[in-house]
């Protein structure tokens, strides 16, 4: 099993934020995390990048505690995209790039190769050398998004990778992460997407997990209606809205 966590709950302050979650994902496939706004979801990850501290539980990766990695080696295994990641002044997205990559200790060949191929998966080849301060909003997450596909660690951990995104982007970088067959676990709100491309999908609600499963089997109009309040269905992909509830 590529990540286990079990029984994972997170406090900030007196708050709890997630109670009592338990998830698997195996080598290879792709789970998602769903739910409204302030279900926990992007908390539950920050524990998986060391952003957040579990109050109770375990997490695993490839049968061992992630507390027994050292900073290095979970550096090198998991690769994270998250919401606010920092632009750093007076960087280019061709130096974004090689910070990520900084921590695999390539020759320069390799490091450069790695580097332009990913920037050219997210379209951003003719914009390499220039200042990353100049980037659309979607530029920018492109940017983070080669920086992590240049690295390609063996977790992807993905909080709203299609934030920003068009369209094209949207399916051209999530459908390359499920070609490298890595494991991933992500959360979305467009839940067409969590159709197109999860293995399994966990539904969060104020801090637990209270479905999980196929996709289909877990986004029925039931569900969209408790806990999304909005009328809808999916017929196969395809998701039909009526309105909110």
């Amino acid at each position: 099993m590529a990540l286990r966590i079990q029984d994972l709950s997170v406090n900030i302050g007196k708050t709890p934020y997630v109670q009592g979650a338990s998830l698997s994902v195996p080598t290879g496939q792709i789970h998602g995390l769903l739910g409204p706004n302030g279900a926990g979801k992007t908390t539950l990850l920050r524990t998986l990048y060391h952003a957040a501290t579990a109050s109770t539980g375990t997490i695993h990766a490839f049968d061992r505690a992630i507390t027994d990695y050292s900073p290095y080696e979970w550096a090198k295994r998991v690769g994270a995209l998250v919401q606010s990641s920092g632009l750093l002044a007076g960087l280019t997205p061709q130096d974004i790039v090689e910070i990520g990559l900084s921590i695999l200790e390539l020759d320069k060949s390799e490091l450069i190769d790695r580097r332009d191929d990913a920037l050219a998966l997210a379209g951003l080849t003719d914009k390499a050398t220039q200042p990353a301060s100049n980037l659309s909003g979607g530029e920018l997450q492109r940017c983070y998004f080669a920086q992590l596909l240049a690295c390609d660690p063996e977790i992807y951990i993905l909080d709203e990778p299609t934030n920003h995104l068009d369209l094209h982007y949207q399916l051209v970088l999530l459908d390359e992460v499920k070609r490298r067959g890595r494991t991933v676990l992500m959360t979305l709100h467009d839940l067409s997407l969590a159709m197109r491309y999860c293995n399994t999908v966990y539904l969060m609600s104020q801090g637990q997990i209270v479905g999980r499963g196929a996709p289909q089997h877990v986004l029925t109009r039931e569900i969209l209606m408790q806990y999304y309040q909005v009328d809808g269905q999916f017929h196969g992909a395809a998701l039909t809205l009526q309105g909110p509830v």
